[in-house]
């Protein structure tokens, strides 16, 4: 429509509204809106410490787990597809393809920032005339574009993990949160600022809402856009005297009217308990990510404590006349041990420091073979069974907490022809007999006595992350362990701490014998 055509329809100019976001763009901001403070929320959930957590779980229960994981991919999911949404909206649309073109960064851009910060430092008398969309806004939807493709790539791998190798993934993990932790500041300190909060516009914008610009703030905010539209008819130019009457009301408080007064008080009830919550959950955020919560510094201090113990118990080595390190002020009480122990002890993990006591504290309630036979290598079904420490019977119920369930889980052979075996017990006379004989043997000989000894082991051991998730190698609820212990169980913090510091830390490319065990421990690709 002219110019001439608004005159005729005796359009007041001081009434002019310009379309900022239509109907398209407006639902796209709306769906990214919801997608991205449920992924917020989900996400940063597992930031939480600890003991927060299990006092949710107690409250939501062991389904909380699921939830929060279901409603972060769906929400993920549908962030996905509104992006595909804009893209097309994008490529097909006129005013999608006229989107892109007032958005793509331009030479004056760059001018733009110069001058604008030239006009802030007072040297010079009035700020750059923007277009459509300012460099700002141009920097903001360029960022949210790349973090999108960030966080969506890395979701996926995080997603569909098992399809991905280890290091994509501690590395994916490692982007997706720290791409997430500045958007989520990004959004509070900038965007709410800029769009809802600044003079002027507090408590709220409407145009995320209603999709219109006044024609004073197209004059004021995008003067070169003002000029273009009225140059193109689509607005009717304002007279000096419509400015100063503009001005006029512009400084002045305008009393909302209808659903917009119950809108403006209730955004403006909001905005300073958002603002306060907003500036916590940064600071909660920095805390998380950059200062050691209580629990965490109390295990570094008990990991230190240990290491010091065990530095100064070498007379435990000669006691046993082995090379693993052992804690002779705890005892693992057996009334028939496994054969494994009689030759690695109860403490066999020695060789990494910084994870052996993680490692070592699983042989508490875990036969060797429950991490070093794999079910799908053997001939036959694995079942996984408590037995008793002191009487050997099978226990149905385990008690107790933290490891200490006075019974061992262990793998039951079901052989093709039925027969159990305890895979803890297997080539028990062919130790003892070994152990009797060994100092006569040539070295030769006692490398084939071993390899015979362990031929039913896998080369590979089971990872910690094939366990600590959810659907792991071992199923927690079906082998005993209560729905909430089990639950817990399936976070992998601890097990993300070994893979990180054997796998991913720098430090480890030069530790020969942690390469060595990275090797070793790295499962095989499928062909």
């Amino acid at each position: 429509m002219e110019n001439r055509e608004l005159k005729e329809l005796n359009v007041d100019p001081k009434n002019q509204y310009v379309v900022r976001l239509n109907g398209h763009e407006r639902l796209q901001h709306l769906l990214t809106v919801i997608t991205f403070f449920l992924l917020v929320l989900t996400g940063f959930l597992l930031k939480l410490p600890e003991d927060w957590v299990n006092k949710i779980v107690e409250r939501v229960g062991p389904s909380f787990y699921d939830y929060r994981t279901a409603i972060h991919h769906y929400a993920g999911a549908a962030m996905i597809i509104t992006c595909f949404y804009h893209i097309l909206y994008c490529i097909f649309h006129p005013d999608g393809r006229r989107f892109i073109k007032d958005m793509i960064p331009r030479k004056k851009d760059a001018i733009d920032i110069f001058q604008n910060i030239a006009y802030f430092l007072g040297k010079r008398p009035e700020p750059p005339k923007f277009d459509r969309f300012d460099y700002k806004e141009k920097m903001e939807y360029l960022a949210l574009v790349a973090g999108t493709i960030i966080v969506s790539v890395t979701g996926i791998i995080l997603w569909f993990n098992t399809h991905f190798s280890l290091f994509a993934i501690e590395l994916s993990d490692l982007i997706h949160t720290m791409e997430a932790t500045l958007a989520t500041m990004a959004i509070i300190v900038w965007h709410f600022y800029a769009v809802h909060w600044k003079p002027g516009k507090y408590p709220m914008s409407w145009i995320w809402i209603d999709g219109k610009m006044h024609v004073y703030e197209v004059l004021e905010e995008h003067p070169l856009w003002y000029e273009r539209l009225v140059k193109e008819g689509k607005l009717i130019p304002l007279s000096e005297e419509d400015l100063e009457e503009l001005h006029r009301m512009h400084h002045k408080y305008v009393r909302p009217k209808g659903i917009k007064l119950l809108f403006h008080y209730l955004f403006k009830l909001l905005a300073i308990p958002s603002i306060i919550f907003f500036i916590g959950i940064f600071l909660f955020l920095a805390k998380l990510l950059y200062f050691p919560t209580e629990a965490t510094s109390k295990i570094q201090e008990a990991s230190l404590l240990i290491e010091k113990q065990i530095k100064e118990e070498s007379e435990a080595r000669k006691w046993m006349g082995h090379f693993h390190n052992i804690d002779n002020t705890i005892y693992l009480k057996l009334s028939d041990p496994p054969v494994c122990i009689k030759c690695h002890g109860i403490y066999p993990h020695s060789k990494s420091p910084e994870v052996r006591s993680l490692l070592n504290m699983h042989t508490y309630f875990f036969a060797c073979e429950v991490c070093h036979v794999r079910k799908d290598e053997v001939k036959g079904k694995i079942n996984f069974v408590w037995f008793n420490n002191e009487t050997g019977e099978v226990v149905t119920t385990i008690k107790g907490d933290n490891g200490v369930y006075g019974a061992m889980l262990v793998p039951v052979l079901t052989t093709p022809d039925g027969k159990k075996i305890r895979m803890d017990k297997m080539n028990k006379e062919f130790v003892e007999e070994y152990l009797k004989i060994k100092d006569k043997l040539t070295p030769e000989e006692q490398a084939r006595a071993k390899a015979l000894l362990h031929r039913h082991l896998s080369r590979k051991p089971i990872q910690c992350d094939e366990c600590h998730r959810k659907n792991g190698y071992i199923d927690f609820v079906a082998v005993g362990y209560p729905p909430e212990r089990a639950a817990s169980l399936y976070r992998t913090e601890v097990a993300r701490m070994i893979d990180r510091y054997m796998k991913f830390y720098l430090p480890t490319m030069f530790e020969p014998e942690l390469m060595r065990q990275q090797r070793l421990l790295r499962p095989e690709k499928t062909k």
